[in-house]
């Protein structure tokens, strides 16, 4: 693991490593009137790396790295609060698991702010009829995708239960329930990629891997820091609970999950496997799973390590374009690094299976 904490170092603060072609290109774009995309130096692909740093530094902090964790966790959030916390997209949320942290391991009130920060931000986002947070407002399509919810939900849910602030933990409540009444795919039982509330129009392909990853990422981190006397707490764990049966039946044989569940002849994905397997050891430690399920993690936990290399998770499939837009391009990308960390951190007392 050390070897896998070294690159995600290296790789929070360096992701997207853009050249001086890039960079060249962009101002070109900008000048002829393109509308190019933000630099977005707190992006998910970096929160996920966060969190992975994160969770070994709090589980082993008197480890050799934890000094160095530690400072390359500071240098990632002082960059972004040095530019007044601007955020871009709901994505940039996931970076504020790891925030917390931050201030909960320094007690530095400049971490708590940013933290507020980000959780104003989503307050203030733009949301359909029903309450769910748009994905990209300007673009005026109403889309709700799965990954929101993975994104979004884990930060409101700790920020609410760290600082007390129930309403945080009611939005996340939000977007969990509406996917779950307007995202999932009746028959079955798998989540499309996402839906348009106004129409009632589901998009994207039904269990695509990394969206299920993703939606019970959001759901098995809301479930761990809910107050199971709430409401709604039984509803969505009931929910949960199904997905996962569900999820498992496709699990391959030799432990991992494919690029879309149903596609079992096709790809496998180390991302979507990370994702899910995570996702699972999470709600294994809260009790929120039983433990019947421990024996298919611990198997996929352990054919993921022999997608490892020099420190990376390979296997792993390229950024998504859009709904139904998924390049059949496979390499190591920090989102099967980061999720694949911080499942191995997670269960590495779970038995023999893995070593530090």
């Amino acid at each position: 693991m050390q070897e896998m904490v070294k690159v995600a170092k290296k790789q929070l603060l360096k992701y997207p490593k853009r050249g001086l072609i890039y960079r060249v290109k962009r101002v070109l774009k900008m000048l002829i009137g393109r509308n190019e995309g933000p630099v977005d130096k707190i992006n998910w692909p970096n929160g996920l790396l966060a969190k992975a740093l994160a969770d070994y530094y709090i589980k082993y902090p008197s480890a050799e790295e934890a000094g160095a964790i530690l400072k390359v966790l500071q240098k990632y959030f002082d960059r972004w609060i040095s530019k007044h916390h601007k955020m871009f997209y709901l994505d940039d949320a996931f970076s504020g698991m790891a925030l917390i942290d931050l201030h909960q391991i320094t007690g530095e009130e400049k971490y708590k702010k940013a933290a507020d920060a980000m959780a104003q931000y989503l307050f203030y986002h733009e949301t359909d009829a029903a309450g769910s947070l748009l994905y990209r407002p300007k673009q005026k399509n109403g889309y709700i995708f799965a990954d929101m919810i993975g994104m979004v939900c884990p930060f409101l849910a700790k920020y609410g239960s760290t600082y007390g602030d129930m309403n945080t933990i009611n939005l996340a409540v939000t977007q969990i329930q509406n996917f779950i009444d307007f995202g999932m795919d009746a028959k079955s039982g798998l989540p499309y990629h996402g839906y348009q509330y106004d129409s009632g129009v589901k998009y994207g392909i039904i269990g695509w891997g990394r969206a299920v990853g993703w939606l019970m990422i959001g759901m098995s981190e809301t479930l761990a820091y809910m107050e199971e006397e709430r409401p709604s707490y039984e509803p969505i764990k009931q929910a949960y609970r199904r997905l996962v049966d569900k999820v498992e039946a496709y699990q391959l044989e030799g432990g991992l999950y494919s690029w879309q569940l149903g596609a079992k002849e096709g790809p496998v994905d180390t991302s979507a496997t990370a994702m899910i397997l995570y996702a699972i050891a999470k709600s294994l430690d809260t009790k929120v799973l039983i433990g019947i399920h421990k024996s298919r993690m611990i198997r996929g936990r352990d054919a993921l390590w022999g997608s490892v290399k020099d420190g990376q998770i390979y296997g792993c499939l390229a950024e998504c374009l859009g709904f139904s837009m998924y390049p059949q391009v496979y390499g190591a990308y920090p989102w099967s690094l980061g999720p694949a960390l911080s499942l191995f951190v997670l269960t590495e007392e779970v038995d023999k299976g893995v070593a530090k």
